[in-house]
C-alpha cells in the first residue's frame, strides 16, 4: 500500500493511497531490512501516465523481492516505472502495456534510462590492479529486455 501526500479522487473520501500486488516465484530471501506495509508514494507528476508511479517509490521493492540479473514482470506497464526500476537494479524485466500511446512512451523512456545507464558506465575511472593489468570496478548488468504492446514486442 502506497500512501500519498495528494487526493487522486476525492468522493465521500479524499483517496489518498494506491494499492500494489507484488507476487514472486518461489520462495525469494527475506530481505534484510523488511520493507513497511504502507510506504510513502511521492508524486510523480503524472507527465507520462494518469497513474504513474515514481521509480524511487519502486526501486525498494524490486531490490527486496528481487535478486540482480532476475526478471520482473509487470503486466500493466503503463508509463514503465517498474521496468525502470528493474533497469536502475541491475534486474531484467517484460513490461506489457496494451495503450498504443503509453506503450510509445514507455519504450522511448526506457531508452533514455539505458542511454543514462550506457553514459555512467562510459564515464567509469579505469583502475590499475596490481599486476599491472587495468580493470574498469562496475557490476556487470544482465541483458535488457523489451516491453510489449498491442502491437508486439518491441
Amino acid at each position: 500500500m502506497f500512501r500519498k501526500t495528494y487526493s487522486s479522487k476525492s468522493r465521500f473520501f479524499s483517496y489518498r493511497h494506491d494499492q500494489a500486488y507484488l507476487l514472486a516465484k518461489g520462495r525469494p530471501p527475506l530481505p534484510k531490512q523488511p520493507l513497511a506495509d504502507v510506504m510513502d508514494m511521492p508524486y510523480s507528476g503524472n507527465k507520462l501516465h494518469p497513474t504513474q508511479k515514481p521509480v524511487e517509490a519502486l526501486a525498494p521493492l524490486v531490490r527486496s523481492f528481487t535478486l540482480p540479473g532476475e526478471l520482473v514482470l509487470d503486466p500493466f506497464a503503463g508509463s514503465g516505472s517498474s521496468c525502470a526500476a528493474a533497469l536502475l537494479t541491475g534486474r531484467r524485466y517484460i513490461g506489457i502495456e496494451l495503450d498504443a500511446e503509453y506503450f510509445h512512451q514507455a519504450s522511448a523512456r526506457l531508452e533514455r534510462v539505458q542511454e543514462r545507464i550506457a553514459a555512467k558506465r562510459s564515464s567509469q575511472v579505469v583502475i590499475p590492479i596490481d599486476n599491472g593489468n587495468a580493470a574498469v570496478k562496475t557490476k556487470v548488468r544482465p541483458p535488457l529486455c523489451s516491453i510489449a504492446g498491442a502491437q508486439g514486442w518491441n
